[in-house]
């Protein structure tokens, strides 16, 4: 299949990943992001703030909506499949490729990877353009390309710093590859310049990390390198989930690569493939032996896997076996995509109402709607104070003024100025509680006062009662809870003056 054909066919991608980001519950974290989009900065505790500026600009186009809010991530995957197509010679294991849940299910849901693979993706394109130009051409061996086209890839790598930190090891691995080609007098001007403007795009994260001390860098560096946990179980871990996200011929391709690095170096369009893969991954792998490493993590690496797996296959296709490995190698991503399919249309029963995360998240939207209408009825339009992120960013969606509680679980966005409560606020302090939460005591911990009256509202995931939340009135007054009867709300009970607290 050519590659215009290819493009052309990818369009059909679009509606496909429309109807998912539609279908698929929203998680947590797409809030949190969604939150950030309405209060732009530099960057953020957590993250680069590409992901927040892409939010925004689709919520001010489309309104605000969970559809809205996945538009990006829409757009990043159809870019990143375009990529690795037309990195793809031939084509052949496309289709099990675009099967997979990294280009189906992950791929609408809105997070930092949502800029990162985009950027990763346009930026390999990049680099493939630019050593196939140094190495085609007599007159750019001896001149070198134009400042422009250095500039550019500066520009992309440096939007994907914005992204995701991780964009570091594109921009090492990217070096690896020039100094591969030998030959410096042809690139390194430009290249230097290359690396000038993208650390000038990437700059407002340094702007906003000395504004405050290096922090929020600091906390990324601890979260991403520490290593509390090493040994085989973790690594194998690791690589179990990589199989089943991706399969195993990645794993093939690498030590494949590895033997042949010497063929695929001297080759320019394989070059920056090779690098981009062979490294970063091999910094995975290593990683994995340390301590536990998020599936997600590996995933900018796929991108150069597959044009390389393509190379790969088209030498060992004339194998029986080979091509029954291949096939049997994707059986575990594309098993894993149908199983999730299954499963968004109609629970299935092997997957225990206690691990239905999906199901979850819907009883949690459902239980922040009904806190939103509890606090509506009362009339309070006040603070409410949470204790972890996630429930903050939930609330805020509904339209509820929710804080995080210092200290109460790990810091974030919202506990980077904390706003502890005021001598105004403690006459009218409503406080936003999950049972399950390792503080039943928060309430009283964060200096908010006794408990006056509490409304309970209980979390069900097809029909199991999984927990129960509470929304906490700490006021001296009073502020009207439990008013508000209008059936049911993700299994609520009647309202009580008992629950956490004293």
């Amino acid at each position: 299949m050519s590659f215009p054909r290819f493009a052309l066919w990818s369009l059909c991608l679009v509606p496909a990943y429309l109807v998912l980001a539609a279908v698929v519950p929203p998680f947590d974290d797409e809030f949190y992001y969604w939150c950030w989009s309405r209060d732009l900065q530099w960057s953020y505790y957590d993250h680069p703030a590409m992901v927040a500026y892409m939010i925004r600009a689709a919520t001010e186009v489309f309104g605000h909506s969970v559809l809205a809010i996945r538009l990006p991530a829409v757009l990043s995957s159809w870019v990143v499949v375009l990529v690795i197509g037309w990195l793809s010679r031939p084509r052949n294991l496309l289709p099990l490729v675009l099967l997979s849940p990294m280009l189906t299910f992950t791929a609408v849901m809105v997070t930092p990877d949502t800029p990162l693979l985009m950027f990763w993706a346009l930026y390999l394109a990049w680099l493939v353009k630019t050593h196939e130009r140094l190495s085609a051409s007599p007159e750019v061996a001896t001149t070198g390309l134009a400042l422009g086209w250095w500039a550019l890839g500066g520009i992309v790598l440096g939007c994907g710093v914005l992204g995701k930190y991780t964009t570091g090891l594109a921009a090492l691995a990217g070096t690896a590859s020039f100094f591969a080609a030998g030959n410096p007098r042809r690139w390194f001007a430009g290249y230097v310049l290359h690396a000038a403007v993208a650390f000038l795009t990437a700059s407002p994260i340094l702007i906003y990390n000395i504004q405050r001390g290096f922090a929020p860098l600091l906390y990324q560096w601890g979260h991403s390198m520490s290593s509390p946990e090493p040994g085989v179980a973790k690594f194998a871990e690791f690589v179990g989930c990589q199989a089943l996200l991706l399969g195993t011929v990645p794993f093939v391709v690498f030590v494949w690569a590895m033997r042949n690095h010497r063929d695929l170096l001297a080759d320019p369009r394989l070059r920056p493939l090779a690098c981009l893969f062979v490294l970063p991954f091999a910094f995975f792998l290593l990683k994995a032996t340390r301590g536990h490493l998020e599936g997600n993590w590996a995933f900018p690496c796929y991108l150069a896997c597959w044009p390389l797996a393509a190379v790969w296959y088209d030498r060992v296709k004339g194998s029986a076996w080979w091509r029954w490995a291949t096939r049997a190698g994707f059986a575990m991503p594309v098993g894993a995509t149908a199983f999730l399919a299954a499963h968004v249309v109609e629970p299935l029963p092997v997957v225990p109402p206690s691990a239905d995360r999906p199901a979850r998240q819907v009883a949690k939207v459902e239980i922040a709607r009904g806190v939103a209408d509890e606090l509506r009825a009362a009339g309070y339009t006040g603070p409410v104070h949470a204790a972890s992120y996630q429930w903050v960013a939930l609330l805020r969606w509904h339209g509820v003024d929710a804080r995080q509680i210092p200290g109460a679980t790990r810091p974030s966005h919202f506990t980077e100025q904390p706003q502890q409560p005021s001598d105004r606020d403690a006459d009218r302090s409503v406080v936003f509680l999950e049972a399950a939460a390792p503080r039943p005591g928060v309430a009283e911990v964060a200096g908010f006062g006794r408990t006056r009256a509490a409304t309970s509202f209980v979390m069900q995931v097809r029909g199991w009662n999984c927990t129960v939340c509470w929304l906490v009135d700490c006021s001296e007054r009073g502020v009207g809870l439990g008013r508000h009867h209008r059936g049911e709300v993700a299994g609520r009970r009647a309202p009580s003056t008992g629950g956490p607290g004293r």
